[in-house]
This record gives C-alpha cells, structure tokens and sequence, in this order.
C-alpha cells in the first residue's frame, strides 16, 4: 500500500484479495468504513487496517481453542 489516505472499493478489494461485491457488502454490514466523495466511495487506509487485525484471530486465541 502506498502513502495515499483513501483507496477505492476495487482497490481495496485487491488489497484483500476479496472480490468488490464483498467490500460493498462489508460496507452495507458497517463492519468496513468507507467516505462518499461525489460519486466515488473510498475507504480510509486506516480502516483496512483496522478490519484485517480486527478479524485476524491472535496466536492465544488459537491455541486456547485447541486444547
């Protein structure tokens, strides 16, 4: 990712390696942030940030569950 603060919705789908029809689907969940800027959507680097360590299980987690 570079140092721009907005990406678009086909951007971070790549980012994620999902497809633009989950991005829009995480954004009508609310779980993604994301900013109407004329007809472009675009959503803060932040928040991609913030939705992959929020849904990526820590290490403890994972290792409680298997015991």
């Amino acid at each position: 990712m570079n140092d721009r603060l907005l990406v678009s919705k086909r951007e971070a789908a790549s980012l994620l390696s999902v497809s633009v029809r989950t991005i829009e689907n995480l954004i009508a969940a609310k779980r993604l942030v994301a900013r109407k800027l004329g007809r472009r959507t675009l959503i803060p680097r932040s928040a991609l940030e913030q939705f992959i360590r929020r849904d990526t299980p820590s290490p403890s987690l994972e290792a409680a569950a298997s015991r």
